[in-house]
């Protein structure tokens, strides 16, 4: 703790003396709240001074503040501008989202806040499929992303209340903070969001998920259990149960790789592009047993998918 907040004094000593890259990590813990109390107007004014002096990853974390609505109110034309200007930097990272994104001729908020109708498969639980969710090269743009920081993929310890390695699960994952600096990532999460009818801030940290050949995820609820509920206590009072899943496929040109329903006697196997939505909690809020499902090995090729989790109610910032 005592060297947390020397680490603290140091960076606002920093941030003070004109440093922009400072200036900016100390904006991002002042809009999260976790290792300090959220201040929302000293984060803006922060990143203001950061953004003056061109500072790429701050105008690009200005472009998700306006595109979330997080510390004020949404505005997708600003979103898009920042997103503009960290270009005009040179900065690839930048050049890569607004490239995805269709540049800012290209972009249109409207056509992401409004995907295509999905088909229901099942009433109980509810499952839908939802093609062409997202482009070819927004999927191809999550995959490159995923694939910079994969690290073995945890699951949830039902007896210490921590996420863990298991060997029921096999393939690596790579997490995003809900605050990444990338418009790409922030404009699929609202996508979602407006898919299933639930605001963005119902959705957990996304996750970018990569399975080699012979890699599964074994059977698994994605709800936490009754005989988890007392491990998880303080988790469920916090944001409640996990009441659905989406599921987007990156990519298609493997075999294997199925995500089983086994209850249901079925298995679905997307093209890119494709979402697959469950709800892993009914209507009357009761758990849906016939949700168990697993990721069936991969036999050829590499199979990419963006996981996305949502809450019953707003998950803190991370």
């Amino acid at each position: 703790m005592i060297r947390a907040m020397n680490d603290l004094d140091a960076l606002r000593a920093q941030a003070d003396a004109g440093d922009a890259l400072s200036q900016f990590r100390l904006a991002r813990r002042l809009v999260i709240g976790a290792e300090l109390p959220a201040d929302h107007e000293e984060a803006l004014r922060l990143l203001d001074r950061a953004c003056a002096q061109g500072l790429p990853v701050a105008l690009l974390f200005q472009a998700t503040l306006a595109a979330t609505g997080i510390v004020r109110p949404r505005n997708f034309l600003d979103a898009i501008g920042f997103l503009q200007a960290a270009a005009a930097t040179g900065d690839a990272r930048a050049n890569g989202q607004l490239a995805t994104l269709g540049g800012v001729a290209g972009f249109s908020a409207s056509a992401w806040l409004t995907p295509p109708a999905g088909e229901q498969m099942f009433d109980a639980p509810r499952i839908s499929v939802i093609r062409k969710f997202l482009a070819p090269e927004v999927c191809a743009w999550h995959a490159a992303q995923g694939a910079k920081r994969l690290m073995p993929a945890p699951v949830k310890d039902s007896t210490r209340g921590v996420s863990a390695i298991d060997k029921v699960r096999s393939n690596s994952a790579c997490g995003f903070s809900s605050v990444e600096a990338d418009l790409v990532l922030q404009m699929t999460r609202l996508r979602i969001a407006s898919a299933i009818d639930l605001d963005v801030s119902h959705e957990e940290p996304s996750n970018v998920l990569h399975y080699a050949v012979g890699q599964a995820y074994g059977l698994h609820f994605d709800f936490v259990r009754a005989d988890e509920e007392q491990v998880f206590a303080s988790e469920l009072r916090s944001v409640g149960q996990r009441v659905a899943t989406v599921l987007i496929y990156l990519n298609d040109d493997y075999v294997g790789g199925e995500t089983v329903f086994p209850r249901l006697g079925w298995a679905f196997k997307g093209q890119t592009g494709d979402a697959l939505v469950f709800w892993n909690m009914s209507a009357a809020g009761e758990r849906e047993m016939n949700s168990i499902h697993a990721g069936a090995p991969v036999t050829r090729g590499e199979k990419w998918l963006f996981s996305q989790w949502v809450r019953e109610r707003p998950h803190p910032l991370l």
